[in-house]
């Protein structure tokens, strides 16, 4: 009755010499515990972490040309962008999203202070007049042409206030900037007849979106397996030889997560589902 051997291949080991010897191939019967493949069926769990940026256009975007001298975008837009991913075994987990925002200003300007009635372009021009103000005592206070009194703390809370008011008027004409951050994790069961799964679609403007939205690039998990060789340990049956044994040659074997060109991950594991059979002489063991 012939015995079932389990031979696996090992990377970056097997590629030598010493790797064909019994002890490192790794050597175990049908029936031993020190087996090393992946247990099937085979669960893999992909994560893929998203940045979004949302831009929101100032209220005065149209007259920064006109008043600072600069263009500014007319248009909101979002951009979301795969950072990276993670591959790992077993069923995927529900992940935290964190999220990083800078609120919109909101379109009255800080410097209404009155209840006239202004077209939004003489709100604008009130606006980039206070900006080049607020430069001006800024300037004043660091040269010491205004407030001699004022320094040390007294000094950097006063610049650092500048430096906020000045900060919302120029949103008011080049617009807010918003970033998110998210976490997606999908499962997939690796099956020995397929080499690529589908895990979702990313959209430049919508993020990560439905495996069947094809307005979306695919976000897919590859199986990369090494070609059965022979291995010197395994002796072929001559004519004469009457005792022979089976065994089963398990290769190497990567999990590839891949965004288009861009691979976002990759383990290494070996699975039984990848062997192949091999009859042979009996390997001789020292005792």
């Amino acid at each position: 009755m012939r015995k079932l051997f389990v031979v696996l291949a090992l990377v970056g080991i097997i590629a030598s010499a010493a790797a064909q010897k019994i002890d490192k191939a790794g050597l175990y019967d049908n029936k031993g515990n020190a087996i090393l493949c992946e247990k099937s069926p085979i669960v893999v769990s992909a994560t893929v972490r998203v940045t979004t940026e949302h831009f929101t256009p100032g209220v005065y975007a149209r007259y920064a040309q006109k008043y600072l001298g600069k263009r500014a975008t007319l248009s909101e837009y979002t951009i979301s962008e795969i950072v990276d991913g993670d591959l790992a075994f077993g069923e995927a987990q529900k992940l935290p999203v964190k999220v990083e925002y800078e609120d919109a200003m909101t379109p009255l300007p800080i410097n209404k202070i009155s209840t006239a009635v202004q077209t939004t372009e003489e709100q604008a021009a009130s606006t980039a007049e206070m900006i080049f103000s607020l430069r001006k005592h800024r300037l004043d206070l660091i040269t010491g042409e205004a407030g001699e009194h004022v320094f040390g703390a007294g000094l950097k809370a006063a610049l650092d206030e500048i430096a906020r008011i000045e900060k919302e008027c120029l949103d008011m004409f080049y617009g807010t900037k918003s970033y998110s951050e998210s976490l997606h994790s999908f499962s997939v069961v690796i099956d020995s007849t397929k080499n690529e799964y589908m895990v979702c679609r990313f959209s430049d403007n919508e993020g990560v979106v439905a495996a069947d939205n094809l307005a979306g690039k695919p976000v897919i998990i590859k199986i990369e397996t090494e070609p059965h060789k022979d291995y010197d340990i395994l002796k072929s049956l001559g004519p004469k030889d009457k005792t022979s044994a089976e065994y089963l040659v398990v290769p190497q074997s990567k999990i590839l997560l891949v965004s288009e060109t861009q691979m976002l991950d990759s383990v290494d594991f070996v699975s039984e589902m990848y062997g192949k059979k091999v009859v042979a002489l009996p390997i001789k063991t020292k005792k």
